[in-house]
């Protein structure tokens, strides 16, 4: 079991190293780079989110745009996620899940889900696949857990207390930030990502509907509802300069 200093000293240590390079998506003709998202459009995007102790629950989780942009637009890039489409829909996810960067930790409901985090709120055994896939943490997640570990199965036998630790490995900005562009690009057992479901990546790249709806059902694995759908067509309009 980790040590609280040794979980600390751990955290500090996972919080002063970049995130790391990932491979290269292909570059697609027929969408061109879209560029940066502005400050301009993150605002809009999180209707103006606040961090402050009158306006924030858990205000140590809390992000301003102007805090999340420059770890958003790293992890576009790093991820080589280019395309208006793509980038409306893993954003207005991670915006939804976390309320508009106001908490980091699933909490509802109280006390939350042990291991489950980072901004776009990954269940436990993508949070360790995603931890493990960090050179500069696989080691201490291996001590805290075995391999095995990264299947749905295997997580059961975790205990909260290691879920949680090993979540708060991957809780700093720069990790946090890219937990959404690593899962659509990286995860599973063939570490593809969501970029093999057949017609989803094109569909989402032209901006449609359908494209949408197949990566919150068949990447994010979860249920279309009207919130997540205003949430996308909201962000897909501030990115286009609607």
């Amino acid at each position: 079991m980790i040590s609280c200093l040794s979980a600390f000293v751990l955290i500090l240590f996972a919080s002063a190293l970049p995130v790391q390079a990932a491979p290269i998506r292909a570059p697609n003709s027929d969408n061109p780079d879209s560029g940066e998202i502005t400050l301009t459009q993150l605002e809009a995007i999180l209707n103006g989110t606040i961090c402050s102790p009158n306006n924030s629950q858990f205000l140590d989780e809390c992000r301003t745009a102007a805090q999340a942009l420059p770890f958003v637009n790293k992890a576009f890039s790093d991820y080589n996620i280019t395309t208006v489409g793509e980038k409306a829909a893993l954003l207005s996810l991670m915006a939804f899940e976390s309320e508009g960067f106001q908490f980091n930790v699933n909490h509802f409901p109280s006390p939350g889900t042990p291991g489950q985090g980072t901004r776009n709120l990954m269940e436990f055994p993508f949070v360790y696949q995603y931890a493990l896939s960090i050179p500069f943490l696989s080691t201490q997640i291996l001590a805290l857990a075995p391999s095995s570990s990264d299947s749905a199965s295997a997580s059961v036998s975790i205990s909260p207390t290691t879920k949680d630790a090993i979540l708060a490995l991957v809780l700093n900005d720069g990790l946090s930030f890219a937990s959404a562009m690593w899962f659509y690009t990286q995860s599973g057992t063939t570490k593809t990502g969501c970029l093999e479901i057949p017609g989803m990546v094109q569909d989402l790249q032209a901006q449609t509907e359908k494209g949408w709806e197949n990566y919150i059902t068949q990447c994010v694995g979860t249920t279309v509802t009207e919130g997540r759908r205003q949430s996308y067509l909201q962000t897909l309009d501030i990115l286009n300069g609607v």
